[in-house]
């Protein structure tokens, strides 16, 4: 079982101690660019909370070359699951749909 989006949230700056919201446990996830609806990554994970942390987490190469999105303007939603195998069977589903959305746009033009 897989609950509902969230709505979108502003990822928190841990400077200002503000704090991610998201399951602690296996669910779904999505990230995006606030300024453009740009998608920045989507998954499963059996700890959401822990993975968008280190999603958000630059590496030395991309502090770098300049490379890791602002922070200031990212957004997240999350859905939580009853187990990882569920999260990652919904992230399927959702890639399915996704795929036969594009290539219905595709067929149109």
């Amino acid at each position: 079982m897989v609950d509902q989006w969230t709505a979108w949230k502003k990822f928190p700056e841990p400077r200002r101690g503000e704090h991610l919201d998201a399951p602690v446990g296996p669910g779904v996830y999505e990230l995006r660019r606030a300024s453009t609806g740009e998608m920045l990554g989507f998954g499963h994970s059996a700890n959401v909370a822990a993975t968008l942390t280190r999603r958000m987490q630059p590496s030395w190469w991309r502090r770098l070359v300049g490379a890791a999105p602002d922070v200031r303007d990212v957004e997240y939603r999350t859905m939580a699951a009853s187990s990882a195998s569920a999260a990652r069977d919904h992230v399927a589903g959702i890639e399915r749909r996704r795929q036969v959305f594009w290539s219905r746009i595709a067929m149109s033009h």
